[in-house]
């Protein structure tokens, strides 16, 4: 690695880990020539490891040639913000620059002096500041009189949590501004993502009633509550009767209100599946549970397909790529950035486990959303011109010339960890003394300890150490919101939202007020006297409303689009229609249905035309193949994995690898899909399994015994990880070594026999670099067993043919995917 990198640069060092600090050290320490830009102001991944002490230590981690620590260079011209905002946004870092790494105070660049504008704010409550922050950016992007200062997509909201969002959206909507959200949650938490995964949850687990009521709540189905009830009663019916217990379900008023547990017992799962009398619900509520459970059982007929091709059959079922594509300002080419993001997720889960089972998946993407703060969420295509929501830690490195900070309330922003950060309490982290990174963390202190009351005080000074770093976390986090702004800087907070007590002023805001009058930056907009000793909380005063089933489209669009739905719709199509498919019909309509999915998807490709993509970090073997074979093939595949057709030669290899596996005692298990020949084409049916065991052992191979079997590997090409598994290795005194892959299907011809030799060569490489020795002592093969065929191919790529292969693949990226065949 330091022989390929000349010179390093480490940028927001601050956000590197100790385990990070010492890969780098190890890889470019000792003189190597390295520069490191850090802010540690702006440290704010603190809860996932990182720590700004690695700047502190990075001269003499990395000191100069002759061993000297490494010189600090300040940079302390800020070319982003304006003099007013830069003043602010120091006086809310003083105690940090006070505390860990020693840093100078920005100062504004040239033509930044004495410019700016920050406006401060106190509301009454919640609802009062979201309407103040949706009059404030009219102001600035589309004033009642003269132009405009700011276009829309100059103008950022930076929230502290993602609930405050819906508030401010709504005010923002209802002004006619247009608004996007970025990156609520993460990718788990994005509308379309949360349906595919419910549904995949409906597939696998039978008790899954949560996910049963996300779909048939939601935007499509919109079944109402009375539907929803009959529905649980019919649950509890089911699970009485697997009792042996009286089955009343024939009338509408047969079943009683069910009883949770019996619910938990049974769930909605199996309700749906078996609604029941249609007497017991409205006919349309009837009528679309006899759909949705049409939909989960075609899927359920093809749930043994991969992971990946699954997932996107989900989406295909649920019509998600139609929905995100038709969403207002939404570009159809663009709009699946997170539906894409999720697939590639589930293709790096496939690649990377032992079993990845759809249960498996499910449990990672659990474990993902509670333990990682979810998943990182899509690329999707933004409107041209929207305001943008998002979280502070989303924003970083971004900047706007207008941003709004909402939310400076005590116990919002700053705000409190869900979790304790006090090793001595939360049994998740690991304990202080136990981290790399000790000395910049708060120390518990049992030395001279000489009893339980004084081990409880070191606790309790522990305990406050530690939220005294999480307060400067929150204090990094109010810099990096601040210093986002170039021009306007629009700040507030408010008393009251939905607790029973009034909220306090954050201490940043009351900073920010203090510092703008003290230095004559301005007073404050408005600034709310606090309520009195007492006082009812005004935002639950009168009831509140809210109509179930939910419609996203209001009364007129719903019109407007049913009967445009109307025009279109052709006869005599159930699917069409919107009726249940049942018996043969089922299969015929669903065929007719994708068949004009693919047909729709043709035309929009062709008018869309060539498309870029970008090559992945890593490549298997066999895609190293398809390189070879179709670059273009291989782009829209990477693009968008797309279900294989059915083919059971996937699985023909596994019969006669158990056979060879037990001629071959000892050899590692492997995954269906990575056992020899089991992704062969044109591979042999298992009942060939006799004729493949009497030609492999009339072979010049069955008297022979490899040295390896299943030998994984990994190989850096031209910056590209290529992945593989070779099938077996035999010893030969003579010629060194033979890598041997075998084939239980035909010998390929033409271009597929030029590009299948791709594979050996990558075997070949592989196991030289594995063994230590010149390649030229490795030999390669494919062994055709069905015909008794070893084949040698002459002029295998080297090294140097393989980087020449995978620099071709810009040459790829534009797909014309006016190409694809019908």
């Amino acid at each position: 690695e330091r022989d390929r990198y000349g010179l390093v640069l480490l940028d927001e060092y601050q956000d590197t880990s100790h385990a990070q600090r010492v890969l780098l050290t190890s890889l470019f320490g000792n003189g190597h020539p390295v520069t490191a830009v850090g802010d540690p102001c702006q440290s704010i991944y603190g809860w996932r490891g990182a720590s700004a002490g690695n700047l502190r230590s990075f001269p003499t981690d990395f000191p100069d040639a002759d061993g000297s620590p490494a010189e600090q260079v300040d940079l302390t011209v800020s070319f982003r913000n304006r003099s007013r905002i830069l003043t602010v946004a120091n006086h809310l870092s003083r105690d940090l620059r006070r505390s860990g790494v020693p840093v100078k105070d920005l100062r504004p660049g040239p033509q930044r002096q004495g410019s700016g504008e920050v406006v401060i704010a106190l509301h009454e409550h919640a609802d009062a500041e979201a309407e103040w922050v949706a009059d404030q950016v009219a102001r600035l992007v589309a004033p009642t009189e003269g132009a405009a200062r700011y276009s829309p997509r100059e103008v950022a909201v930076l929230a502290r949590r993602r609930t405050q969002f819906e508030r401010i959206e709504a005010a923002l909507r209802d002004r006619g501004l247009p608004v996007e959200v970025s990156g609520i949650g993460g990718l788990l938490a994005t509308p379309e993502v949360l349906d595919v995964v419910a549904t995949l949850q409906v597939l696998a687990d039978p008790t899954a009633g949560d996910a049963v009521v996300r779909l048939l709540t939601g935007a499509r189905w919109r079944l109402g509550p009375a539907d929803l009830a009959a529905l649980g009663r019919r649950a509890a019916a089911l699970a009485r009767r697997d009792r042996d217990m009286p089955d009343r379900v024939d009338g509408a008023d047969a079943e009683p209100d069910p009883d949770p547990d019996e619910v938990d017992e049974r769930s909605l799962v199996d309700a749906l599946d078996d609604p029941g009398s249609a007497a017991a619900y409205s006919p349309e509520g009837h009528r679309r549970l006899l759909l949705l459970r049409a939909e989960l059982r075609a899927l359920r007929a093809r749930a043994d397909q991969p992971l990946t091709d699954l997932a996107a059959d989900v989406m295909d079922t649920l019509r998600l790529p139609v929905e995100v594509g038709a969403r207002p300002g939404a570009q159809a080419s663009a709009a699946r950035g997170h539906l894409d993001r999720f697939l590639d997720t589930a293709a790096e889960f496939s690649e990377t486990e032992e079993e990845p089972t759809l249960r498996a998946f499910l449990a990672y993407l659990v474990a993902a959303k509670e333990r990682e703060h979810g998943l990182d969420a899509g690329r999707v295509g933004v409107p041209g011109d929207a305001v943008q929501l998002l979280t502070v830690h989303g924003a970083k490195g971004l900047e706007w010339p207008v941003v709004v900070v909402p939310g400076l309330c005590e116990g919002i922003f700053p705000g409190e960890p869900q979790n304790s950060t006090s090793w001595v309490r939360n049994p998740r982290l690991l304990p202080f003394p136990l981290r790399g990174d000790i000395a910049d963390l708060p120390s518990l202190d049992l030395d001279g300890c000489a009893d339980q009351l004084a081990v409880r005080d070191a606790l309790v000074a522990l305990g406050a150490d530690c939220k005294e770093r999480d307060l400067l976390e929150e204090r990094r986090l109010i810099y990096v919101a601040v210093t986002r702004a170039r021009d306007v800087l629009l700040a507030s907070g408010y008393w009251w939202d939905h607790t029973k007590k009034p909220r306090q002023p954050s201490r940043f805001l009351l900073e920010m007020r203090e510092v703008s009058e003290r230095l004559g930056l301005g007073s404050p907009h408005n600034w709310a006297d606090p309520p009195v000793e007492g006082a009812d909380n005004p935002l639950d005063a009168g009831p509140r409303t809210a109509s179930w089933p939910l419609d996203p489209l209001t009364p007129q669009r719903r019109r407007d689009l049913s009967a445009a739905a109307a025009l279109v719709r052709e006869p005599g199509e159930p699917a069409a229609l919107g009726q249940p498919e049942t018996g043969a019909d089922e299969r015929s309509a669903r065929w007719s249905r994708d068949v004009g999915l693919l047909l729709v998807e043709l035309a929009r490709a062709a008018d869309e035309g060539p498309r870029t993509v970008v090559l992945p970090g890593h490549l298997s073997v066999s895609q190293l193949v398809a390189l070879r074979r179709d670059p273009a093939e291989l782009a829209r595949q990477i693009r968008r994995p797309m279900p294989a057709a059915p083919a059971p030669l996937a699985r023909r290899g596994t019969a006669f690898h158990a056979w060879l596996e037990e001629r071959y005692a000892g050899t590692r298990l492997l995954d269906l899909d990575e056992l020899p020949g089991a992704a062969d084409e044109n591979a042999a049916p298992d009942e060939e399994l006799t004729l493949l065991r009497e030609r492999f052992l009339a072979s010049s191979w069955a008297p022979r015994t490899p040295v390896e079997v299943e030998v994984p590997f990994h190989a850096v090409v031209e910056g590209v990880v290529l992945r593989g598994r070779i099938d077996a290795v035999f010893a030969d005194e003579a010629a060194g070594y033979d890598v041997v892959d075998w084939k239980t299907g035909r010998r390929p011809t033409g271009r597929d026999a030029a590009a299948a030799t791709v594979q050996l060569a990558a075997y070949r490489l592989a196991w030289a670099a594995l063994a230590g020795v010149p390649v030229e002592r490795v030999r390669a093969a494919f062994h055709y067993v069905r015909d008794d065929l070893t084949v040698r191919p002459a002029d295998l790529m080297d090294v140097a043919d393989l980087a020449a292969l995978v620099r071709t693949v810009p040459l790829v990226h534009t797909v014309p995917l006016q190409e694809v065949p019908p």
